[in-house]
Order: structure tokens, then sequence, then C-alpha cells
């Protein structure tokens, strides 16, 4: 066996990838504890199939859950080992109930319901891809949910109506795990199997994504023995990405608490800058006012001397004007 190489799409929220098939081989792989080099992949465009996740030991390349099982168990890793023949008939009926009932309303909640796609799944996928696949992919993909979803309801169905149905049968799929697991910490006894790894796969992601409509990740948290499920899954196999994600986001409430505290004197900055600003604009209009009431005066006062002077120039000719008169009058006598 040569050095194993998995490429999957990054991690979000606390999750080791925010993509359920990835989940699935990447727990299963820790299940078993693997040697494996992990790579979070930001183009899937040369894959086999235009999808992650990507599994390569040597010339040997594996693109779904099932391929990965029955390979590492042909290399004598595997979790099913303790199964009896009884409980490996039933993972694997509970599996296809899985895909019948949960995996539909999963990728109604990631692809189909407008406003999660718009608020989470693309900008999240988006964020793991490069230019200008994060404008392809996306789109790509949940047009194959819609697909998906319209064969198995029929392309004019009402899509209220086909929420509600999606999500009750899956909701009585979640009932049926939750039943099955009781109090035990795993499906089958003591020990994680690969049954473990797909229900893991399908529930953290809906519990820890922040969906703006959260119908199905609510109905999953309501659930307390599957919450706990997840929680120590989670804990044991993926601790790291886990308080990696509790650091970062402590210190972003943290920041937040900060702005907040900024946020209590803001009204007070915002008073005094208001009133700085009209005082400011009275002072300018005083001055405008002014300035155009002294332009006012200086424009009379120069339009009153114009006619003072006016008058003194005629007034000075008419004196001219007489003098000629009186001049003519007396040499008009004299001859």
């Amino acid at each position: 066996m040569a050095s194993i190489e998995l490429d999957i799409w990054r991690g979000e929220w606390g999750l080791a990838s925010i993509d359920l098939e990835c989940l699935k081989v990447l727990t299963y792989m820790k299940f078993i504890g693997v040697p494996v080099k992990v790579r979070e992949a930001s183009n899937p465009f040369f894959t086999p199939k235009g999808t992650l996740p990507v599994m390569r030991d040597g010339r040997t390349v594996l693109t779904n859950f099932e391929e990965v099982v029955a390979y590492l168990k042909s290399l004598h890793y595997s979790t099913d080992v303790h199964l009896n023949q009884k409980q490996a008939a039933e993972a694997s009926a509970f599996t296809q109930y899985l895909r019948d009932k949960l995996y539909p309303a999963y990728q109604y909640a990631w692809w189909v319901d407008e406003k999660n796609y718009g608020d989470i799944t693309r900008p999240a996928y988006a964020k793991a891809l490069q230019i200008p696949f994060n404008f392809y992919y996306p789109s790509k993909y949940q047009s194959s949910a819609k697909a998906m979803v319209d064969a198995l309801f029929g392309e004019h169905t009402d899509l209220k109506e086909i929420e509600k149905t999606i999500y009750s049968e899956a909701e009585k799929c979640l009932k049926t795990l939750s039943d099955r697991l009781g109090e035990s910490e795993y499906f089958f006894g003591n020990r994680p199997s690969s049954f473990d790894a797909i229900v893991f796969a399908y529930l953290a992601p809906l519990v820890k994504a922040p969906f703006s409509n959260a119908t199905l990740a609510n109905h999953v948290k309501g659930i307390a023995n599957l919450s706990r499920f997840v929680a120590r899954i989670g804990q044991k196999n993926f601790r790291s990405v886990t308080d990696d994600y509790n650091r970062v986001d402590s210190k972003k409430k943290s920041q937040g608490t900060q702005s907040e505290r900024e946020a209590a004197h803001f009204p007070h900055q915002t008073r005094n800058k208001l009133l700085a600003a009209v005082f400011a604009a009275l002072a300018m209009t005083g001055y405008a006012v002014a300035n155009g009431m002294f332009q006012r005066l200086a424009g009379l006062s120069w339009q009153r001397t114009l006619v003072v002077n006016r008058f003194r120039i005629a007034k000075k000719y008419l004196n001219r004007i007489n003098k000629l008169k009186e001049r003519q009058t007396i040499e008009g006598v004299k001859t």
C-alpha cells in the first residue's frame, strides 16, 4: 500500500468537511485509523467525476464511500468485522432507508431551499473553490439536486408541498434511527461501524451548519440521543477541528462584545458630532449672512458715492455754463 491521499471539500462551522460524501469517507478512515494524507481541494475539475471525495492509493483512484470501504477491507482495514450476519444485514437495510428518506431531505435543505442555498450552501462551496469554478460548481450541484427532487415529486409540484412531504418522511426516518440507537454509544454495540460513519456524515452538518430555514436541522437537534451521538464522534475523532473552530468562534464573539461596547457609546458620539455639525453650519450661515450684508452695505455706499460724484460733475458743468452765459451777456451790453 502506497501513501493514501484523500481530497475533500474544506471544513466549516466545526466540521472536518462541509460535504456529506467527504465526511462519510473521512469519518470512516478515522474509525479504522488508516494512515492518510488529507488535502482540502479547491478545484474538482480534474477529478474523475467532477466531484469530491477522491481517494488515491498509488494507481488506485476511488470516488465514493462504498468503493473506499471495499478497497480498505481488501487491505484488512475494516470497522465491520465485529458485526454478525444479522447486524450486517440490518446495517445495509438502514443505509438504504437513509438513502430513500433522509437523503432527499438533506439535499433539499442544502441545495433546493433557496434561502439556505443563498445564505450558507453557495457561499461555503464558493469559498472553497478557485475562480471561475466558484461560479460554476455550486449552480451545477444545485441543478442536480433539483432534478432529483423533480424526479421524485414531479416537476410542477408546489415546492411548499414538497418541503412538507420530504421533511415529514425525514422526521420519521430520524425517529427510527433514534429508537435504534437508544442509549448505546454506537448503533451496533460499543464499537463504531461503517453505518455509524454514514449517520454521522448525515447528521453533523445538520447540527452545525447555520441554516436560515432550519426546519430539518432543528428536528435533529431536538432528538437528544442523536445530538449526543454527533457530539461524541466529533469530540473523539475531530477534536482538533472542533477546538480550532471554538477558539476562533470565541475570538469573534469577544470582538463582537468589544464592538457592542463601542456601540454603547455610539449615540453620544453621534450626538456630539451632530451638535458640532450644527454649530459649524450656524457659524458658516452667520458668516455668509454677515458677509452678504457687508457686501450689500458696501454696494449701497458705492452707489451713493457714485450718485454724489455725478451730481458734483453735473453741478460743475452747470456752473461753467452759467459763467459763459454771464460773460456773453456782459459783452453784449458793452457792444
